[in-house]
């Protein structure tokens, strides 16, 4: 059976999401939630447990403590259908939706639709060089504790 780092990684996974999105999507720092997929924690604490359910309301209760049932409380076809209470993406795409309604043809909405993209890929590419960097971080963690015959 997996213990319950195991399953938050999954739900990482599942949302296409990375340690550092994921926090960000839960209110906590990407250390806190990196530390705890690579099981440097025994198990979280119950705030962040909290913090998952929150942002996540169809998320199994059950199979996030226990690991027993399915991920979602009901059948869910895209996990974007399970937005993060903070998912800045998706309300600015909403934001957008809205001004494309109320201001048809307005060629400044267009650039500003661009620009938004750009920021976003720009975001989305440093994220993915934070977690790169983390990973490194680890990496070399795990060899100092090794040379050293720590156990942190």
């Amino acid at each position: 059976m997996k213990v319950i780092n195991d399953r938050i990684a999954n739900l990482i996974t599942e949302l296409r999401m990375n340690p550092n999105s994921f926090a960000d999507a839960i209110g906590v720092k990407g250390p806190v939630v990196y530390n705890i997929i690579k099981g440097r924690r025994t198990k979280p604490s119950y705030d962040l447990l909290l913090k998952i359910i929150s942002a996540y309301s169809k998320i199994n209760t059950t199979w996030l403590l226990k690991g027993e049932g399915n991920i979602w409380i009901e059948e869910v076809e895209d996990v974007k259908d399970i937005p993060p209470i903070l998912d800045v993406e998706v309300r600015i795409t909403a934001l957008l939706e809205d001004l494309a309604v109320t201001h048809v043809g307005d060629p400044l909405l267009h650039e500003l639709s661009d620009l938004i993209k750009l920021l976003m890929e720009e975001n989305n590419y440093h994220k993915s060089k934070i977690l790169r960097l983390y990973e490194k971080n680890e990496k070399l963690m795990d060899v100092l504790r090794e040379k050293l015959g720590l156990d942190i």
